[in-house]
């Protein structure tokens, strides 16, 4: 392709002179990936060369790629109002923690009475949103959400919304087949359904080893799989670690592609049931698994080969003290930490506390953290890339 690019000013064309520079279209395609996504749709409207490049399936592939390298956008979900949430770049913070600008992803608007509820889950650029409506037809269903092309699915996956009855959910990506999916367990029961985008059906698969509980984690996903933290012959309502014994964690594993259930053990050195339940999250591709440790310090846990207990290794054993809490001085039965996101150039944790529903940010070779007074949200915060992926 002989072609001039100026992308500063998002201009792309063929020209067809003797002197233009012959850049190969593998080239291209790299130069490319590297831009947002804003940038890249202004391109496709520049020539129909730039729009079929951009448009290719390849490349879209090698974009996610580029994006999901960066891993620095964190959205904090919730509870869908105007807003599906707040997103914000963690190398800014890195860069000028004074001046964090949020930036507010609206969700389109649909009728009051017909809109969607509340986030399930992120995954390849993509937003599963979850609602329902009132009156005389009760219904719930999904949408498929791309805040950076703009572009939002119709209603798919109707059910009944059974308002008040305690269901959960999951979204994740099934490789093998090439399409999105939406878990959904009934709490209480091992009933686990699955819904294909592909196909637009709902399914009973393989019941869970383990019932599903109110307390337990929300499910992560990772490569083809997701992934929550259960406890084994237990069945109260809350967390009590007085009741539980080391033995009973259990981590359940379900993959996408043959919609079949796996058992994991925690890591071996996990060995002292504490007092706040622990949890599961995603930190740079590995499953990772962190708990309170004595009162005195946070663990985090990597499993460097996914699905291979053995390859459980320890990665931060972090004080309170350096992370700026005191932990005495909070409700411990209350008391929560996640890791968000991992940026290992900057040796730089960030981790979200319920308790002041702040973040903060540890750097691990300083042993120094920094808080931020940007409201976050413990149990509905999910790690989001920009992306061109349409889902189907």
């Amino acid at each position: 392709m002989n072609i001039h690019m100026n992308l500063r000013s998002g201009q792309c064309h063929q020209k067809l002179v003797a002197s233009s520079v012959f850049l190969p279209d593998e080239l291209i395609a790299e130069v490319f990936s590297f831009l947002p996504v804003k940038s890249l749709i202004r391109l496709k409207c520049v020539s129909r060369s730039c729009n079929s490049l951009i448009s290719e399936p390849t490349f879209i592939k090698l974009h996610l790629n580029q994006s999901s390298q960066k891993t620095d956008i964190i959205l904090g979900s919730f509870y869908i109002d105007r807003y599906a949430g707040v997103s914000f770049t963690v190398l800014r913070m890195l860069e000028n923690p004074s001046n964090i600008i949020p930036n507010f992803l609206k969700v389109p608007c649909h009728q009051q009475n017909h809109r969607e509820r509340y986030v399930v889950g992120s995954c390849n650029g993509l937003l599963c949103l979850f609602g329902y409506s009132f009156g005389k037809e009760c219904k719930a269903w999904f949408r498929i959400w791309n805040p950076a092309t703009g572009t939002i699915s119709e209603k798919l996956g109707y059910m009944e919304p059974c308002l008040g009855s305690p269901f959960n959910f999951a979204f994740g990506y099934d490789d093998s087949k090439n399409t999105f999916k939406v878990v959904n367990f009934l709490r209480g029961t091992t009933n686990v359904r699955v819904f294909s985008f592909g196909d637009n059906v709902w399914r009973n698969i393989q019941d869970s080893p383990l019932p599903h509980h109110k307390y337990i984690t929300k499910a992560v996903h990772l490569t083809s799989s997701v992934n929550w933290l259960a406890i084994q012959n237990y069945f109260k309502s809350h967390y009590s670690c007085k009741d539980i014994a080391i033995e009973q964690f259990m981590i359940i594993s379900l993959d996408l592609g043959t919609e079949t259930h796996n058992k994991l053990l925690p890591p071996k050195g996990f060995n002292e049931v504490p007092f706040v339940e622990p949890n599961l999250s995603v930190l740079k591709d590995c499953l990772c698994f962190s708990h309170d440790y004595k009162h005195s310090h946070f663990v985090i846990w990597q499993m460097k080969e996914f699905g291979v207990e053995e390859s459980w290794t320890q990665f931060l054993k972090i004080s309170y003290h350096n992370l700026r809490i005191d932990y005495r001085s909070n409700d411990q039965s209350d008391f929560h930490l996640l890791p968000l996101c991992l940026l290992e150039k900057n040796h730089t944790l960030l981790l979200v506390n319920n308790d002041e529903s702040l973040t903060i940010l540890y750097n691990w070779i300083d042993n120094r953290a920094q808080k931020f007074n940007e409201p976050t949200w413990y149990d509905a915060t999910l790690h989001y890339v920009e992306s061109l992926v349409s889902y189907c």
